[in-house]
């Protein structure tokens, strides 16, 4: 099922050691920083190696059923994605938000080459969450 693939962006998402990378979120205001801010938290999670924030916070509630109902364990499955992560950074280039569902352009380096993914969001309550890990341009 498609839910489980898409879980391969957090090996994405983890940024390697050295200096902190720069926050992209700063670059836009109001709800559209928010959203940024949600893709730099997923950074920053992958970078501590923290499945739970992940889980319990960053994925929306309608992905982790998909993952639950193909039998996959999200803490487990986001740990799999850190441990076979390449060293890049996330940086987030545009976000459009229509009602309540987002999208963010997203710029990572992966094995040094720059490649764009496509994150959708969508808004629980106050907060925005990921609602799919990717779907990058040919």
């Amino acid at each position: 099922m498609r839910a489980a693939a898409t879980l391969c962006l957090l090996a994405v998402a983890a940024a390697g050691c050295g200096a902190a990378p720069r926050d992209s979120a700063q670059d836009f205001r109001g709800d559209e920083r928010a959203v940024a801010a949600v893709v730099e938290r997923l950074e920053s999670a992958a970078r501590d190696n923290e499945p739970a924030v992940v889980c319990s916070r960053l994925l929306s509630e309608r992905l982790l059923a998909a993952l639950r109902a193909q039998g996959t364990n999200c803490r487990s499955a986001v740990r799999d994605g850190f441990r076979d992560a390449d060293s890049i950074e996330l940086t987030v280039e545009d976000v459009e938000i229509r009602g309540t569902r987002a999208s963010a352009s997203v710029v990572y380096r992966s094995r040094s080459e720059d490649r764009t993914t496509t994150l959708q969001l969508e808004r629980e309550g106050n907060a925005w969450k990921i609602s799919s890990l990717g779907a990058t341009p040919a």
